[in-house]
């Protein structure tokens, strides 16, 4: 009995997880936070959002996790784990003691070479640290050449259709 009502658990939350991204137009359910930034609404962090502020605190420098830039390296070296793609605007809301308080950085490449890191990262469903989020398998499926891709990322409405590999270093 005690497995079906896991298996039901499970499901509800997933369920309420895919309900709340629909609603707030997002295909990663972490950027329902940033989402929350974009309407200022109020929304209290989870306990594993609140511990990797206290690991960034303990560190004392804040790193920027633009995607397709080293980040995941140098993530592990200053932090000791990989830490989200979270945006500025995430951290001066959550965290502006942070901000205030404490270096900042991120890295910035080229970004030719970066769109076409993120190609191949696309096109092979990931790389060597991390896959592909599943709920964008779909959506790239058929960008198949660079032109295609350039026009699905030129066409789309709303940065939170794009995977982070594919949104601009600046967001």
């Amino acid at each position: 009995m005690s497995s079906a009502f896991s298996s039901l658990r499970e499901h509800l939350q997933e369920t309420r997880k895919k309900t709340m991204e629909q609603l707030c137009g997002v295909t990663l359910h972490g950027d329902l936070q940033e989402r929350y930034v974009d309407w200022r609404l109020p929304v209290p962090l989870s306990n594993k959002r609140l511990e990797r502020l206290q690991t960034i605190r303990k560190a004392g420098a804040l790193f920027i996790h633009i995607p397709k830039n080293a980040g995941t390296t140098i993530s592990h070296e200053l932090y000791g784990s990989s830490m989200r793609h979270e945006s500025i605007r995430y951290y001066q809301k959550h965290a502006p003691d942070v901000v205030n308080a404490m270096p900042s950085f991120a890295l910035w490449r080229d970004p030719v070479e970066r769109f076409l890191s993120s190609y191949d990262f696309i096109r092979n469903g990931g790389g060597s640290h991390v896959t592909l989020h599943p709920g964008f398998v779909a959506h790239y499926a058929d960008l198949t050449t660079l032109d295609r891709m350039i026009e699905y990322v030129d066409g789309v409405s709303s940065i939170y259709q794009l995977d982070h590999v594919l949104r601009p270093q600046n967001w």
